[in-house]
């Protein structure tokens, strides 16, 4: 089968469908190409940036977006023998 388009974007994880569809809303003739066929898989190490909220707020997909079930890390810190030991405060 022969696709033609304009754009072709590698991978369809959050960068990759993003641009999709802010190059699609901009009348962008796209594809993504996504080697899976669900995302029922295990991720690790997946983290939202600060400076993504407010990509995510920009589109108007926050609300929504903190709807889905997540863990909100607040604090970083650890202990060292019996004395807790506090390495970084993100509610500021």
């Amino acid at each position: 089968m022969l696709v033609q388009t304009r754009c072709c974007i590698a991978g369809g994880g959050p960068a990759g469908m993003t641009l999709g569809l802010l190059l699609a809303r901009a009348g962008v003739d796209v594809v993504v190409l996504e080697k899976h066929a669900d995302f029922l898989r295990d991720f690790r190490g997946d983290t939202v940036h600060p400076s993504t909220l407010e990509v995510i707020a920009e589109l108007g997909w926050l609300e929504s977006f903190l709807r889905r079930p997540h863990q909100e890390v607040r604090e970083l810190g650890g202990y060292v023998g019996e004395e807790r030991v506090m390495i970084a405060d993100f509610t500021r």
